[in-house]
């Protein structure tokens, strides 16, 4: 039977009431909440492992039925046809659907009171399941922890609930997600705090850990109790190896830096090929397979080569060093073409690999040393991890859980700490700060807010868009800034007035008299044809400091799939705007976020109503306005100035009176500030 829209409604406003008005609302809310947020990124962590496992089933299968020659193709053919399959979504319908999610999710938490769009609820998986299973050197753990947070989001909105258990609910889904993916519960949770969240705060830990618990549950009763690696319990030799693990932290925690080196800079190179975007997902693909030819292990997440890594069946030197560096090329081709996954299990393979060559080195320069691959391997993992996402005590809890042993816990906090610090010596950011800043963003945890980060190009952008013919004059182009107090004009083609061929400001018509040019010039030959391009679903942030790097004072809108197409017109006196209009939405979100927290924990809420001129209380005193005993009038706001307010205090037309009050009365209390109040109604 279907759902009507008005039952929906009702099924929301109802749980959203019990809620909010339970005396014991804020820990039942809390603990359901987080069960019902767990549960589903255990299902989305084995419904992402379902996907990418039987997708490689089907490509191993379909190589092994052509052949050596057509299948040696196929290698090639199946990670570019998986970026073929892709592009719409990355370029056109979901680009937040690119790369790894987990900064996406930092950043909702950090800046966007934890709001993650609710399309990647569709399309993220789709993606990431398309390119991961397809061969894209990326992993499903970032897929898995944006989706549990995109629909932590979802639900925080049925449910009413405020800002601050919004991302409550998604740190929740992201150790959820860690957890499951990976069976490592307490490794999830501590993520969760330590990068998700950046804090460890009491009133997060409990339904932090209640998420990694449910998630971790549903993971193990359909995919089984073993966590992703069995790891064989390795152990110390003895004391005199702990220098060794000291030299593998650092060794490690180069590996690191060269590793978030080599994904970033792979976007660069991209970006500087000047491909059109509809072919960058496809290249990509392409470069993998090809890579795939030289060692085919480096395809997808690498969980099996990871698990012979840990158990020391890999020990060739050069071999290893062949596997580091091509899964480097291989992620870096997939990150930078925008396929969709996870960082994680590539640092994971990256760091087994590092540690067995490490391991293959050391024993030659000691042929008397007893160690193990395997442990220097595990260990490994640790390092390039902590080194890459500076995040150590969630690296050596979770190799901890996957080894379930206690003896090497002395080399791993070791290598793990070095590494770390190797790592910040030499790259200011981890891997997930630096893929935000490459955006201009910056997590509010980190530094003081950069308010215009807060407000899209689309919420400023004008949509009148001044346009001239490229057949039109600079006499044309003189009298329609005349006329009309524009300064800027598209130029569109003759044939297509549609497109967008180039961009005449008043200093290009200054700069054409300057050099004396005629009146009937074309504005073809003066307007400026290389532009520099706004979107409309990115920051004005990013607007602003394209601006004041290029000396410029507006610029058009285009979506990067139509890119001379303009759908709007941004210039420096929008952005001035929308400061301010970002500076009112971020006290407004403060005051809203104080008045439901405090609805939450009391049961009361804030009421403001504006006093017009036609209000019956205008011009009396509060001792006089008969108000409800159930509410306190706390502050009243005037010119721009907060009062706090007594019995004498005279209530003036265009206040704003704020009140504390009982639950149901708020209807009552603004009904006494209305025109009708006094004809009863």
């Amino acid at each position: 039977m279907r759902l009507s829209r008005f039952h929906l409604n009702e099924l929301s406003t109802s749980l959203a009431h019990i809620f909010r008005h339970r005396r014991s609302s804020e820990t039942f809310s809390l603990i359901l909440s987080a069960i019902l947020v767990g549960g589903l990124a255990g299902l989305a962590a084995v419904g992402f492992d379902w996907l990418v496992v039987h997708m490689g089933v089907f490509v191993t299968a379909l190589q092994a039925q052509l052949g050596s020659l057509l299948g040696a193709l196929m290698v090639v053919a199946i990670p570019a046809l998986g970026g073929l399959l892709i592009t719409p979504i990355v370029v056109a319908w979901a680009p937040d659907a690119r790369g790894s999610g987990i900064p996406g999710v930092m950043l909702a938490v950090s800046n966007l009171a934890g709001r993650v769009p609710k399309r990647l609820v569709f399309w993220r998986p789709l993606a990431s399941a398309v390119s991961i299973g397809s061969g894209a050197s990326l992993g499903t753990e970032g897929p898995v922890v944006q989706l549990g947070a995109s629909l932590a989001s979802l639900i925080a909105d049925l449910l009413k609930l405020n800002d601050e258990r919004r991302r409550n609910l998604v740190a929740v889904a992201a150790a959820g997600g860690i957890a499951a993916t990976f069976n490592v519960p307490i490794a999830g949770v501590l993520f969760s705090l330590e990068v998700i969240l950046g804090q460890f705060q009491v009133r997060y830990f409990a339904s932090v850990v209640i998420g990694a618990v449910s998630a971790t549950a549903v993971s193990r009763t359909v995919l089984g109790t073993d966590p992703a690696f069995a790891v064989p319990d390795y152990g110390l030799s003895a004391p005199q190896e702990l220098p060794l693990y000291l030299l593998l932290g650092v060794f490690c925690g180069l590996i690191g830096v060269v590793f978030l080196r080599a994904v970033i800079g792979s976007e660069d190179l991209f970006d500087r090929a000047g491909l059109s975007p509809w072919l960058r997902p496809t290249l990509g693909g392409a470069l993998v397979g090809l890579l795939a030819l030289v060692t085919p292990q480096i395809l997808g997440r690498g969980y099996e080569t990871t698990g012979q890594l840990l158990h020391g069946e890999l020990t060739s030197g050069g071999f290893l060093l062949l596997l580091i560096v091509t899964k480097m090329l291989a992620t870096g081709a997939s990150f930078g073409s925008w396929a969709a996954g996870g960082i994680f299990a590539p640092v994971l393979f990256i760091g087994a690999a590092a540690g067995a060559l490490f391991n293959s080195g050391a024993q030659f320069l000691f042929p008397q040393l007893e160690s193990h691959a395997g442990a220097f391997a595990l260990v490994g993992m640790a390092a390039v991890f902590s080194s890459a996402t500076r995040a150590p005590m969630s690296s050596i809890v979770m190799i901890f859980e996957l080894s379930g042993s206690y003896n090497l816990i002395l080399p791993l906090l070791f290598s793990a700490v070095i590494a770390t610090l190797i790592g910040e010596l030499l790259a200011a950011e981890s891997i997930y700060q630096m893929i935000l800043s490459r955006k201009g963003l910056s997590l509010l945890r980190l530094r003081e807010t950069d308010l215009l980060q807060t407000v899209t190009v689309r919420e400023v952008m004008s949509h009148e868009i001044p346009t001239l013919s490229e057949s039109h004059t600079v006499g044309d182009l003189t009298e329609a800034m005349i006329t009309s107090h524009h300064h800027g004009f598209v130029i569109h083609s003759a044939q297509d007035p549609k497109t967008m061929i180039g961009l005449v400001t008043l200093s290009d018509l200054e700069t054409a008299r300057q050099a004396g040019l005629e009146a009937s010039t074309p504005l073809k030959q003066i307007c400026t044809q290389h532009l520099h391009l706004a979107f409309p679903d990115e920051p004005a942030s990013d607007v602003l400091e394209r601006m004041a790097r290029y000396g410029i004072g507006r610029m058009p809108v285009v979506y990067s799939s139509r890119p001379n197409r303009p759908i709007g017109f941004v210039r420096q006196a929008d952005l001035a705007r929308a400061y301010y209009h970002a500076l009112q939405r971020d006290r407004r979100s403060e005051e809203q976020e104080e008045a439901l927290r405090l609805r939450d924990l009391t049961g009361q809420e804030i009421v403001e109503v504006k006093v017009s001129s036609r209000s019956p209380l205008a011009g009396k005193r509060l001792s006089e306005a008969g108000l409800p005993q159930e509410s306190i009038v706390v502050a009243v706001r005037r010119r721009g100035k907060t009062l706090f307010p007594h019995g004498e205090t005279t209530i003036e037309i265009g206040d704003t009176v704020v009140a504390n009050v009982a639950p149901g009365f708020g209807s009552t209390f603004r009904r006494l500030f209305t025109e009708d109040a006094q004809k009863g109604v």
